[in-house]
């Protein structure tokens, strides 16, 4: 699922927000920072306007969010439970709708107190925390851990990848789950959670630059890899690559055509790299690739252009039978 995140410090247009993540699945949003009545109405506007775009909702809330306003547990909503709730209460929640638990905090100890206590692990999400401060996102291995403790219990998990525009505060620097997202792309971020760790809900935490934004759409809809290259004017026309289902760790190679490729001055290949196999591969020839490390100098490949610094990181998450797009800047 693709979802994204609203947050109620900035009241105006809200909702008229909501019209351009129509091709959206569920948003996150929270009840209890800020809360007031003011929040709550303007939340329950956002409910009607999603509702009528089929838009999935999570909100965070606390246990005194829920006392003043019961009727969240009957409105179809994923309830991210923050703090002060019973097992007893978890249990009820979990018949009558979708819960989701800090993914980033619990232990199997607490899952298993849980689901010994009767409460529908099957209706919960293991959703994990964002990280607004430098250096306290969680590092890979402790992710890698807490997923397969969430998987392990029958439960989903969704995670954030942070924004590259109008960056939320306290300190403006990311809303990452994991720190090493914090200053990457969104889009990479994005790819890197479905790939390597196969998050079932991933969010963007913040505004992602409309071209981003759209290169994750086509991935999560179309499971398209977009890459933004520059590649020399004679093949101003190369615009995919259709990937071989076998990988290598050094090249990612194309479903090839046969060509007359004449060799060219020899240049030293870096990662990132978009070459042509030319004559002195013989059959090979015409082959397009993309360099997944530092090559050196290969007499028998023109390097023809490359992928733009940002997202140099995709040759890692690209698989065998991929279909790339060539978004030439």
């Amino acid at each position: 699922m693709l979802g994204f995140s609203l947050y109620f410090e900035n009241k105006e247009n809200i909702s008229k927000n909501l019209e351009k993540y129509r091709d959206y699945d569920i948003f996150f949003t929270s009840l209890h920072y800020p809360a007031s009545d003011e929040i709550f109405e303007l939340f329950m506007d956002l409910y009607k306007d999603a509702r009528d775009l089929d838009l999935d909702i999570c909100v965070d809330i606390n246990n005194q969010t829920l006392k003043k306003h019961p009727e969240l547990k009957e409105m179809g909503l994923v309830l991210r439970l923050d703090f002060g709730f019973t097992v007893e209460e978890i249990k009820e929640l979990s018949e009558k709708t979708r819960l989701a638990i800090n993914a980033s905090t619990v232990n199997k100890k607490e899952l298993n107190f849980l689901k010994d206590g009767g409460v529908r692990m099957e209706n919960i999400i293991g959703w994990h925390n964002y990280y607004p401060l430098d250096l306290s996102g969680l590092g890979r291995e402790f992710f890698i851990k807490q997923n397969e403790l969430i998987k392990s219990f029958g439960m989903k998990t969704a995670a954030f990848v942070p924004g590259n525009k109008n960056l939320r505060g306290p300190v403006f620097k990311g809303l990452p789950s994991l720190e090493d997202h914090r200053y990457q792309n969104p889009y990479v971020s994005f790819i890197d959670l479905k790939r390597n760790y196969d998050i079932d809900i991933c969010l963007t935490a913040e505004t992602v630059e409309s071209l981003d934004e759209a290169f994750i759409k086509d991935f999560a809809k179309k499971d398209i890899i977009s890459l933004p290259v520059s590649l020399k004017e004679a093949y101003r026309n190369l615009d995919h690559m259709d990937v071989r289902p076998d990988i290598s760790p050094y090249i990612i190679r194309n479903n090839r055509v046969k060509k007359d490729i004449k060799p060219e001055v020899s240049s030293f290949i870096h990662r990132g790299d978009i070459l042509i196999c030319n004559n002195l591969s013989g059959r090979y020839a015409g082959e397009v690739e993309i360099a997944r490390a530092d090559l050196g100098i290969l007499e028998d490949r023109n390097v023809i252009g490359k992928i733009d610094r940002a997202y140099v990181d995709l040759v890692d998450f690209i698989e065998g039978a991929d279909k790339i797009v060539f978004n030439r800047k």
